[in-house]
């Protein structure tokens, strides 16, 4: 065979391959304008995207591939914080009897809690929190000097509370305080968001939701580009940090200017191991995240 033939045949293959190639090329972008279609769909039926108070909200969700499926706008109950920062400033007492609390049904089970060996002033703190939830209805008790016969009532929206719940209620109440007490004195609009499902915009499962974010603050300088918004995913942990997961959550909204925070119990919880991603604890968020907003927000003081 000549050398001529050989190309021949040879560019002869190619052309075959390269058509199969196309044809391949084609069915995949066919199969792409299918789920992009599809997608654009479901975003379109949302009802946070045409809904003012979430638009801005639910296209920086979009861009990470997210859709919301519902959230929470209501400030929070005033009165679960002050119970949740009595549990806080109690801590070392409270928190065994939440513990235990948790082991039992709600509505149901009767437990003892001895507290003999309490000292004068965490017996009287841990009564004090029995009076605050009693009059709350969210436990029933009585008080046989040395032993607490206790029965929590906890209404359905509240059943997580022992078990962590508080420190959520808790992180909510402080954001909020925090972002009131910021705007006061600077130039800023913010709307903050508990609660926040999402949901894989190409997800195909059945499952309600993907990812579950505690509190979302969406804040703005109003000296700034009107479209130019910051958000800042706050994450609450009561007990040990699960890293990995944490990690993998910061990777996803901690970016262009976006921030993605996990807050703690523990004050001294060491900040520098997390870097470059935030870490904050709940007794300290007063004092970081104006901090972190002066840095985020600089020349808004109004």
């Amino acid at each position: 065979m000549s050398h001529r033939q050989d190309l021949l045949k040879r560019i002869e293959a190619l052309e075959i391959s390269r058509k199969l190639i196309d044809d391949e090329i084609a069915k995949a972008k066919a199969s792409l304008e299918q789920i992009e279609a599809k997608q654009q769909a479901i975003w379109k039926e949302n009802p946070y995207v045409n809904d003012r108070t979430t638009e801005r909200l639910a296209e920086y969700f979009r861009s990470l591939g997210y859709s919301i499926v519902s959230l929470l706008t209501k400030a929070p109950d005033n009165s679960c914080y002050a119970i949740s920062k009595q549990i806080w400033n109690g801590r070392k007492v409270m928190v065994p009897f939440l513990q235990q609390m948790n082991l039992y049904r709600s509505g149901v089970d009767e437990f003892e809690y001895p507290i003999s060996e309490l000292s004068g002033t965490d017996k009287a703190d841990l009564l004090n929190l029995c009076r605050t939830m009693h009059d709350s209805g969210w436990l029933k008790y009585s008080n046989d000097k040395d032993v607490l016969h206790v029965r929590a009532t906890f209404p359905k929206n509240l059943k997580n509370f022992p078990n962590g719940g508080w420190t959520e209620e808790a992180n909510r109440y402080l954001i909020w305080k925090v972002l009131t007490d910021y705007s006061a004195n600077h130039n800023i609009r913010y709307k903050v968001f508990w609660d926040v499902k999402l949901k894989l915009l190409e997800s195909e499962k059945d499952n309600l939701n993907d990812i579950q974010l505690d509190i979302v603050a969406q804040i703005k300088d109003r000296a700034q580009n009107k479209d130019r918004y910051r958000f800042y995913v706050f994450e609450t942990k009561s007990g040990v940090l699960g890293i990995d997961k944490w990690v993998e959550r910061a990777k996803i909204f901690n970016q262009n200017g976006n921030r993605f925070i996990t807050c703690c119990m523990d004050p001294k919880a060491n900040y520098k191991y997390f870097m470059p991603y935030r870490l904050m604890a709940l007794e300290k968020i007063e004092k970081l995240f104006p901090e972190l907003l002066d840095r985020d927000f600089p020349q808004t003081e109004a």
